[in-house]
């Protein structure tokens, strides 16, 4: 794994709500790699290229806000997504075909199980996190340093404001 070509798709991951026409060129083609790393080699129908993109953007890419079908698309016009003149088979695109400026990213993920990789990253930033909050927290006054609570007292009890 290489973890100087992944270390940008982390903080990508740990956002929410990213618009793929907001991002830079290079943020957008991270996002198509990673949904390209999560589809299926060889041929597969409409139905089954939109599951497999619904599950993605329900778990790895859930930080993307769009549907299915935009990202299919957007796949498809950036050169990621292969398919038939009439859309009824779809074709992840082979490494060796894929835009050059997405090729070295494309294969540092392909060594990678995708939702693990990012659900780990999620996780640790969480906790993190809440180890921030909970350090914060502690050096509020009137809040029980022990357990990190607002709003109690040294022996639990509660403080009124």
């Amino acid at each position: 794994m290489n973890d100087t070509l992944l270390r940008p798709l982390i903080g990508l991951v740990l956002k929410r709500g990213v618009g793929l026409g907001g991002l830079p060129p290079a943020q957008q083609t991270a996002v198509f790699a990673l949904a390209w790393a999560g589809l299926p080699d060889g041929g597969t129908t409409e139905r089954q290229i939109n599951e497999q993109l619904k599950r993605q953007l329900a778990g790895a890419l859930s930080f993307v806000d769009t549907d299915h079908v935009e990202l299919r698309r957007w796949l498809v016009d950036a050169g990621w997504l292969g398919r038939d003149g009439y859309g009824h088979e779809y074709r992840r695109v082979p490494w060796p075909q894929l835009p050059e400026a997405g090729q070295a990213l494309a294969a540092a993920l392909a060594s990678v199980e995708v939702a693990s990789w990012v659900a780990g990253h999620r996780a640790a930033y969480e906790a993190q996190r809440q180890a921030r909050r909970q350090a914060w927290a502690a050096q509020q006054p009137g809040c029980d340093r022990q357990a990190g609570v607002p709003g109690q007292g040294p022996r639990g009890q509660v403080n009124k404001p």
